[in-house]
């Protein structure tokens, strides 16, 4: 759990309203968006096959379970969570019937997420037993487990042979750590954070398996030549609205520079917690990796952008230091427009080397499996502070019961989910003096 701020609440307030107004503007502009699933629906707006009010219902419903998800990632870990701000203007823009009440709503939206971190934190400390300190057993074991997201990577993509020996590489590597600790170069002192070199041992292993079965493979990706000009159109498209999207860019680089937002939060939570921002960057890295061959694909194929782009403004956010807070705007608006000239050339880039395009596919799910499994065993881990094996047996009823109902609510959120209702339930227990506090 992040608590101490190097920023001002009316600080990072600011840098809120000023995210969710021009991302709920540009979002109502279909110039982009957040939410990767719902980015095909945006030119039914556009070529007018589907009405505001249609489009705006799709993509609420698209969106309402990532906001969900949001919300408990910044219970879990005190972060503004992306999910909660720019899934949300995503609905926000798309509602909204003129760009004035988007930029309008999206800024309130903003402030309304950047205020509610003390109002949330007064009504925890309200109730008989304030369990928000136990609720930071959810992020515990991210870091950990999260080391092991290439191994999975790899068994998913070339089986589980090759997974196995990515994942005794990271451990060995991790053990290796542990043990030496520092590495001493005259009288620099270099710490070996375990975390950090593991993910890259893994990541080193995944990139050679990708490397060698693209030169043994022959598979190319063909595009037709109606293909061809619609993504050439889509990108000009894009490449026309630079400055609108370079100005998300430096955005959202200064809002997880000063924290008023946070991408991947659980991860930069447990990263922040153990002073080992190294881990959170080579995470970042991994996700860039990951999320270009969605990104780009989408992209050229409906002419609207990322939100966050191809996620590196992120990763320089985190990069610059915070007595240069300054400069993380500028780095951002330079980011972005570097992707989005680069935007046609990552695309015939993915379909030269098509076992590079599925890597990113494997490693996006290879995070989330991983993340919910740590979020899960840290749900229990907290529902067993909280309530000991009462809390251990309702968050494994909420777990089970979303299970079997068809997943309604997605699995990185019900863990925390069900953490957070073992507290409520807890308190409610109190009160009824069913159990006695202490």
């Amino acid at each position: 759990m992040v608590e101490n701020f190097q920023f001002s609440l009316a600080f990072r307030a600011v840098v809120l309203v000023l995210i969710g107004a021009w991302a709920s503007l540009l979002s109502h502009l279909c110039i982009s968006n957040f939410n990767d699933g719902a980015r095909p629906v945006f030119p039914e707006l556009m070529e007018g096959r589907m009405s505001r009010p249609e489009f705006a219902v799709v993509v609420t419903g698209m969106g309402v379970g990532w906001v969900l998800a949001g919300f408990s990632q910044w219970l879990g870990t005190g972060l503004v969570a992306c999910h909660l701000v720019l899934i949300a203007t995503d609905c926000l823009g798309a509602w909204s019937p003129n760009k004035y009440v988007a930029l309008a709503i999206g800024g309130a939206y903003g402030l309304l997420c950047a205020l509610g971190t003390n109002t949330i934190n007064a009504a925890f400390s309200a109730l008989p037993y304030n369990f928000l300190a136990n609720l930071t057993e959810i992020t515990s074991p991210v870091l950990p487990v999260f080391c092991m997201y290439p191994a999975v990577a790899a068994a998913g993509q070339y089986g589980a042979k090759k997974g196995i020996i990515t994942g005794v590489i990271s451990a060995l590597v991790y053990i290796a750590c542990t043990v030496i600790n520092v590495v001493q170069i005259g009288s620099v002192k270099i710490s070996l954070y375990p975390y950090t070199f593991a993910m890259l041992a893994g990541m080193i292993c995944l990139v050679v398996f990708a490397v060698n079965a693209s030169k043994q493979s022959s598979d190319k990706i063909e595009t037709t030549a109606e293909e061809e000009n619609l993504f050439t159109k889509n990108a000009e498209r894009i490449k026309a609205n630079w400055l609108y999207l370079c100005i998300q860019g430096g955005l959202n680089s200064l809002g997880i520079c000063t924290l008023a937002q946070a991408y991947q939060p659980v991860a930069l939570a447990a990263a922040i917690t153990a002073n080992n921002m190294g881990a959170f960057h080579l995470t970042m890295i991994g996700v860039i990796v990951a999320f270009i061959p969605l990104i780009v694909s989408t992209a050229l194929a409906t002419g609207v952008y990322q939100a966050v782009g191809l996620t590196t403004v992120m990763l320089v956010g985190t990069l610059i230091p915070s007595n240069l807070w300054f400069l993380a705007p500028v780095a951002g608006f330079a980011v972005e427009f570097v992707e989005i000239q680069l935007l046609g050339l990552l695309g015939k880039a993915l379909s030269n080397f098509p076992e590079l395009s599925k890597s990113g596919d494997h490693i996006r799910d290879a995070m989330i499996s991983c993340l919910t499994i740590a979020l899960t065993v840290g749900a229990f881990m907290a529902g067993n502070a909280i309530w000991g094996g009462v809390g251990v047996m309702l968050v494994g009823g909420f777990y089970v019961i979303n299970e079997i109902t068809g997943q309604r609510i997605p699995k990185t959120a019900i863990g925390p989910i069900g953490a957070v209702a073992v507290g409520l339930l807890y308190n409610l227990a109190i009160l009824l003096t069913i159990v006695k506090l202490g």
